[in-house]
C-alpha cells in the first residue's frame, strides 16, 4: 500500500476561516473598544473641568471675588484694581493660570495689552492641556487672531475647548414675558448686573446656590462651525476671537430651533446642548456635555435637558429651585 504524505503548511481554506473569525471579532469588539475610548475621553475632560472649577474657587479665595466671564471690548468692563485703564481684551482662563500650576505662562502675559497683541504671542501660544477636551477634533492652533474688528493674520494662539458662562443669550418669551426681557449678565461670573450696571462678580450675589449655578461649560472646536454633527464652516470669522483660550472665551447659553441653525425666537427651543457651537454648550461626547458648577462639581448634562432647567442653572439670583439632572 502506498502512503501519501500530507503537504505541510496552511491551506487556503484554513486561512479563509481564520480571516473570517478575525473579521467577526473586529465587528463584535470594535464598538466596545470605541465605547471604552469615548468613556475615557469624557472622564479626562471631566477631570480637566474639575481643575478649572477648583481654580475659580482658589481665585475667589485669593481676591475675594470671582473671575469675570469677560474683560474689555465689547463688554465695556474693566475690573477695578485688576485692569489698566483703556480698552483691553482678556480672558477668564488667563486669570486662572496661576491656579492651575501655570504661573510661568501668567508671568509672560502683559495685562496692559490685548490678548492678541505682539507682546503676548509667546504666552497665548502655550498649549494648556487643562483647557482642552480630548474628544475635540479641532486644531491646536488658531491662525489669524483678533477681536473687535481688529485682526492680525500672521499671529497665532493656542485653542481651548471650554467657555465661561456669560449669560442666557436670548430673552424668554418676549414680549409675552417682559419680566424676563432684560436677562443679560445673570450668570455667576458675569460682571454685568441684570439691569446693565457694573460690579465685580461675588459669591454673595449667587443666591440660587453654588450647586445650582453654572460657571464653565464645554464649547469645543470653536475654530470650526458645527451644526449638529456636521461641520459647515472650516474657518468662521468669530473663530479668530473665540477659539483661543486667551481670547473671548465666554459664551451666552443659547436655545436653538429643531434644525440647530438659528436661535429659538422664544428663547426656549429643543436644541440646548450639542446643537450649534457658535454659542452655547457644545461637545463631541455622545448624548451631552460636561459643565462646571460653582461648588466645583462637574456634571454631564443630557442633550434632552429642558430649556427652562438649563436657564435656571445659568442664572445666579432669580430664585429658581432646580436640581442638576443626573
Amino acid at each position: 500500500m502506498l502512503w501519501h504524505k500530507r503537504p505541510s503548511g496552511v491551506t487556503m481554506v484554513e486561512v479563509l476561516v481564520v480571516m473570517a473569525i478575525i473579521a467577526v471579532l473586529v465587528v463584535v469588539l470594535l464598538p466596545a473598544i470605541q465605547s471604552v475610548r469615548a468613556t475615557a475621553r469624557r472622564a479626562e475632560c471631566q477631570n480637566h473641568m474639575r481643575q478649572v472649577g477648583l481654580a475659580i474657587s482658589a481665585f475667589e479665595s485669593a481676591f475675594g471675588f470671582l473671575p469675570s466671564a469677560a474683560y474689555g471690548r465689547p463688554y465695556e468692563y474693566i475690573r477695578n484694581g485688576r485692569r489698566p485703564p483703556g480698552d483691553v481684551i482678556a480672558s477668564t482662563f488667563t486669570d486662572l493660570l496661576p491656579f492651575i500650576d501655570e504661573q510661568p505662562i501668567a508671568d509672560q502675559y502683559d495685562w496692559s495689552k490685548d490678548w492678541f497683541a505682539a507682546e503676548n504671542q509667546q504666552a497665548v501660544n502655550c498649549q494648556i492641556s487643562t483647557y482642552r477636551c480630548p474628544a475635540s477634533p479641532g486644531n491646536d492652533v488658531q491662525t489669524g487672531i483678533g477681536s473687535g474688528g481688529v485682526t492680525e493674520p500672521s499671529r497665532t494662539a493656542a485653542v481651548g475647548d471650554y467657555s465661561a458662562v456669560y449669560s442666557w443669550g436670548f430673552p424668554l418669551a418676549v414680549p409675552a414675558n417682559p419680566a424676563n426681557y432684560d436677562i443679560w449678565g445673570v450668570s455667576a461670573l458675569s460682571p454685568v448686573l441684570e439691569r446693565g450696571g457694573y460690579a465685580q462678580p461675588r459669591l454673595v450675589r449667587v443666591t440660587d446656590g453654588l450647586s445650582r449655578t453654572l460657571t464653565v461649560v464645554e464649547q469645543s472646536d470653536h475654530g470650526q462651525r458645527w451644526v449638529g454633527r456636521t461641520m459647515v464652516d472650516a474657518s468662521p470669522p468669530n473663530a479668530k476671537a473665540w477659539a483661543p483660550w486667551a481670547g473671548e472665551s465666554c459664551t451666552w447659553i443659547l436655545s436653538y430651533t429643531a434644525d440647530a441653525k438659528t436661535w429659538s425666537p422664544t428663547g426656549l427651543g429643543p436644541g440646548n446642548i450639542n446643537a450649534n457651537n457658535s454659542q452655547g454648550i457644545y461637545s463631541f461626547h455622545d448624548g451631552g456635555a460636561n459643565v462646571v458648577l460653582l461648588d466645583n462639581s462637574v456634571h454631564f448634562l443630557s442633550e434632552q435637558i429642558d430649556a427652562l432647567v438649563l436657564f435656571a442653572l445659568v442664572t445666579r439670583s432669580r430664585g429658581e429651585s432646580v436640581e442638576v439632572p443626573r
